[in-house]
């Protein structure tokens, strides 16, 4: 068919002719000089120009004193003048929710006494351990942010090429916000993880950007500005050869590690699909889910007014959530939209005094100025024991007694019996526990190791 050219209404030629005198003049305004400079620096901008520079303030440095080698010290728990000062870390993470909650790795704040997380604009926070997930090798911790922080966008899980370009942002040997580039070289990589005897990780993918230490933690991004994993550690015999935790797995292990509704006191009544959809695989009976209409099978495809391609989306958009909150949703059933409102259930909040002295044989108090030198701990947080049950210790060469003070549970730190709760809900039946508590004669303080058997749940409701 052949085109033919309609000549242009009289008004609209005038508002084109006008257009184009006034583009004219101002780049007739604009120096040469500058306008050369500005050509060159657009085609100079390359992809990796762009994802630096759209997330290095999502990217954050961790440091922190480290507790040194050849067992158990007192210095991961108070600040012990020496004669050498401590070993600081260098990590990185980065921000995968704007409350502060940051992913790294667990082999890089495993030793930390103390953590910080700097921030590009050098805003330096004090953050805390919330959960590890050591076979993965992936670690969750919490700041308090007073600015606006940007959460990164994680990957399609599966969706990766080997060739294509791999952008990371970390803080290697401390030199903050170090960007290097490189191809994704392979994937189903395996290798064991230095300092964890019998912990071998594993798919992993693999890259020749330059990785060394104190870029673990940080993310790796497609030239979309999407995370594709997480630097896990590099071969130390050579160059070019850099490991990360898949997208994949962080996918899998972050709802476990967030725990929203424990967390938060809030229930859904959904289990959904950890993967690339958020399937709908359960709704609790007398549940709010299924007050709200949802089934097994269901597709959530928006929560709140914001889109939902995962489960780990779904998860995350529960962050920060109150009982009765409504929350606008969107599902697929059978190929059909269907929209509903769902009204956020309370959970009952575990007693932590209760669970201490059920599963654990303990009874505490929180911990307080007048029971400790607090100014001395690293982190004031804990409590303090006042009475300790028979039988669950007695083998034990050095049991707890009264006056001791509880610094952790397994991996972390208990602020309060709150948080101890928490803590102790999620222990599963028959799994040993390993206690720590300090124990204070005057201006002497001494750390003791524990490892016990929790009383199984049934025995702790009784």
């Amino acid at each position: 068919m052949p085109c033919t050219i309609r000549p242009l209404a009289a008004g609209l030629r005038s508002i084109l002719a006008a257009v184009l005198v006034c583009a004219a003049a101002a780049a007739a305004d604009q120096p040469q000089p500058q306008r050369d400079a500005d050509q060159r620096r657009a085609l100079r901008r390359t992809p990796v120009v762009e994802v630096f520079q759209q997330w290095r303030n999502s990217v954050v440095y961790l440091t922190g004193p480290t507790v040194p080698d050849g067992g158990p010290a007192i210095d991961e728990f108070f600040q012990v003048p020496r004669k050498t000062p401590n070993v600081v870390s260098a990590g990185s993470g980065f921000v995968i929710h704007p409350a502060g909650y940051i992913l790294a790795t667990a082999h890089s704040v495993d030793k930390v006494a103390a953590h910080l997380a700097t921030f590009s604009n050098q805003t330096v926070y004090r953050a805390e351990l919330i959960d590890v997930a050591r076979q993965h090798d992936l670690a969750l911790l919490k700041i308090e942010p007073t600015h606006r922080l940007t959460a990164v966008r994680l990957a399609t899980s599966g969706d990766l090429m080997i060739g294509e370009t791999v952008i990371v942002i970390s803080n290697p040997h401390g030199l903050m916000h170090t960007c290097t580039a490189g191809i994704l070289s392979a994937t189903h990589r395996a290798t064991r993880l230095e300092g964890q005897p019998g912990v071998t990780l594993g798919p992993l993918i693999q890259t020749d950007a330059g990785l060394h230490p104190g870029s673990s933690g940080g993310p790796w991004f497609n030239v979309l500005g999407e995370v594709i994993g997480i630097t896990t550690g590099g071969r130390r015999d050579t160059e070019g050869i850099g490991f990360a935790v898949t997208v994949d797995a962080i996918r899998r292990m972050l709802p476990a590690m967030l725990d929203v509704e424990r967390r938060y006191g809030i229930a859904t009544g959904l289990d959904v699909h950890a993967g690339d959809s958020c399937k709908v695989m359960g709704v609790g009976g007398l549940s709010s889910a299924a007050a709200a209409g949802l089934r097994p099978g269901d597709l959530i495809v928006r929560l709140d007014g914001a889109p939902v391609a995962s489960g780990t989306d779904f998860h995350l958009a529960l962050i920060g959530r109150t009982p009765g909150e409504k929350l606008p949703f969107e599902v697929l059933r059978q190929g059909k939209r269907y929209r509903g409102s769902l009204t956020l259930g309370q959970r009952p909040k575990p007693d932590g005094a209760a669970l201490l002295k059920a599963r654990l044989g303990l009874t505490a108090a929180p911990l307080q100025q007048s029971n400790i030198p607090a100014t001395s701990l690293r982190v004031a947080g804990g409590v303090v024991l006042t009475a300790v049950a028979d039988g669950l210790y007695d083998q034990l060469s050095n049991p707890p007694r009264p006056g001791d003070v509880l610094a952790r549970i397994n991996r972390l730190r208990p602020r309060d019996l709150d948080h101890i709760g928490l803590l102790l809900e999620r222990l599963e039946p028959g799994r040993p526990v390993q206690l720590v508590l300090l124990r204070l004669d005057g201006d002497m303080a001494t750390r003791i190791d524990l490892t016990v058997t929790p009383r199984p749940p049934t025995t702790a409701s009784q």
